[in-house]
């Protein structure tokens, strides 16, 4: 009878690790939704600048069908909030900053930056990444964008980043001379 009462343990004990591992896994009914699949841009995805609403100063889109999600957040420029997967932001024609899976690049809330070339035949990617990517005014875009860690990464005004040397009606003429808008 001894015997058998170690082996109904070790049983008991086996089920017990299994269920803890389902679970610590995810599986097993876990309520958290898995996380998003990444959203890898390509040139045909930045398009005419005017097609997106502008927030302030910035145009925004997402390719995901997040759009409204997206705008509501940069309609309140509030600290801790987290654009979602295949939101794309752009402040001039030429560069722009994408919203990727997370697991992309953490110490940057897995933003992958742009440098454009836009024409009225559509876009060309110059160069995508982090590090080797130069803003039009000659800066790292993610050495500028730093600065906003608690605003998902986010220049405004009030967000710490470097201030551009142009005003808000001019960012408004380049955005409306955007060569891929045809007009």
């Amino acid at each position: 009878m001894h015997a058998t009462i170690p082996k109904i343990l070790f049983a008991a004990s086996g089920v017990l690790c299994m269920a803890l591992a389902v679970a610590s896994c995810g599986g097993g009914g876990s309520s958290s939704a898995p996380p998003p699949a990444d959203f890898v841009a390509q040139a045909s995805d930045f398009e005419c600048l005017q097609n997106w609403p502008r927030v302030r100063n910035i145009r925004l889109t997402n390719k995901r069908g997040l759009l409204d999600d997206a705008l509501a957040l940069a309609s309140r420029p509030e600290a801790g909030v987290q654009y979602p997967v295949g939101t794309i932001i752009q402040l001039f024609p030429g560069e722009a900053m994408v919203k990727r899976a997370p697991g992309y690049d953490p110490s940057n809330n897995d933003w992958e930056y742009f440098e454009l070339t836009v024409s009225a035949a559509g876009t060309e990617i110059r160069k995508r990444g982090r590090d080797d990517v130069i803003n039009m005014f000659g800066g790292q875009c993610f050495g500028c964008h730093e600065a906003a860690r608690d605003f998902d990464f986010i220049c405004e005004q009030d967000h710490g980043c470097v201030e551009l040397p142009v005003t808000g009606a001019q960012i408004a003429v380049l955005q409306d001379s955007d060569p891929r808008c045809g007009g």
